[in-house]
Formats: C-alpha cells, structure tokens, sequence
C-alpha cells in the first residue's frame, strides 16, 4: 500500500513540476516595441511634425498639457462627425491660440472657423474629471494634416479639454503634444515628433512602451 501512495505521490510531483514548467516559459511582454515595428506601425499610426504656413508657434512638452487639460482618456473612436463652426478655440500656446492672437492684433472681429470632430467611446479616465461615455473630440481645420485624423476603431490616449462657446459645449479638444496612438494591444506610439530636448527626453521614455507604464507615468506626473 505505502509504494502505491509513493507512486501516486511522485506522479503528482511530475504533473506539479510540468505545470510549473509551463508557466515559466509563457514570456512577458516585451518593455517596448523593436525599431522595426514602430517603422511598420508608423504607416497606419504617424507622427505629426511641424506648423501649417504663416502660423508661429512652439512645441508644447506633455507635462505642460497635462497642466492645462480637464482629463485624460483611455477612448476608442467610434466616428468622425459632420464638420462644426465656432470662434477660435484659444489656449495660450497653441497655434489655434496663435490665429487669434493675430486676428485681435489686426482689429479684426473674432473668425468663425470650421472644426474636424470625431465621435468616441471613454474607456477610463486616467486623470481628471468624469466625462460620458461617449463624447465628442474636435480640432481646427487649420490644422488638417498636422494634428491626428483619427479612424474609426482607432485607440487613443489623449489629453481633453472643455470647448468654449455654445457650438463647443459638451465637446472636448485635444492635440498631437497630449496624443498617444494604442497599437498592438499594449503599446503606444506617440502621435507627434518633436525636436525639443525636453520633448525628445519624454518621447524616449513613453513612445513604443508599454501602455501601463504611460498611465503610471502620468499619474505620477499629475499628482
């Protein structure tokens, strides 16, 4: 009887020593994504560089839209809305703060100008205050083709912030310096390349890692 119970003891032993085999070999995800495939990634997801003609503005770090920003959102885009029109949404420090910073300077009336938006589903607010779960994001035409044209299914990570106006109400917009791309299910890619040390600095920290380690980053930031 005692051999019959070693046996049945050393079979356990083997099922136990196979299962743990097992799980040692299932490998974590990788930290970041190679060079390669951030190149590959970057066909569908790209990085914004530069301004649109006649407008002067400078790079904003992500620390400092963090510190202008109502929330920050985990969302899926949904999809694009009909276009809207409303004055110039004016942040100091943006290029559309910078449009109607000139137009003041030249006595004109306050332009009425056309906006992209994009109708998206929050999955976690990061940082902030509670939105809905759906909302509304938008940007200024005057940006087409340097701030992200987002695409249906497409996963983001963005910093938002409350519209002004009757035309804005209720919508919420966002920019390249506080966008990351969700690529690959875990990862993100940052949706703008700068040239500053400072944005070169925080882009080597964040872009092509981890998406855990870009949320624990930005609490870390905002509290």
């Amino acid at each position: 009887m005692k051999k019959k119970y070693d046996r049945i003891s050393i079979l356990q032993l083997i099922c136990l020593m196979v299962l743990l085999t097992g799980c040692a070999n299932v490998a974590p995800a990788a930290s970041s994504l190679s060079p390669e495939r951030i190149n590959e990634l970057r066909q569908e997801y790209p990085a914004e560089q530069g301004f649109p003609p006649n407008i002067m503005a400078r790079e904003i770090p992500f620390q400092q839209v963090l510190e202008v920003a109502d929330a920050v959102i985990i969302a899926e885009v949904v999809q694009p809305n009909p276009n809207f029109h409303s004055e110039l949404f004016t942040e100091p420090n943006t290029p559309e703060g910078a449009l109607a910073e000139k137009t003041n300077k030249q006595n004109l009336s306050p332009a009425v100008y056309e906006f992209f938006s994009y109708q998206v589903r929050v999955e976690e607010v990061i940082y902030g205050e509670t939105v809905e779960n759906i909302i509304d994001l938008f940007y200024s035409s005057e940006m087409k083709g340097f701030e992200p044209e987002l695409e249906a299914g497409m996963k983001i990570v963005t910093a938002i912030m409350s519209g002004t106006g009757d035309e804005q109400e209720g919508k919420y917009s966002y920019t390249r310096y506080g966008t990351y791309y969700i690529v690959d299910e875990n990862y993100v890619l940052s949706a703008y390349e700068g040239h500053s040390e400072e944005l070169t600095a925080f882009a080597s920290q964040t872009n092509g890692k981890l998406l855990t380690h870009l949320i624990r980053t930005i609490k870390e930031l905002t509290h």
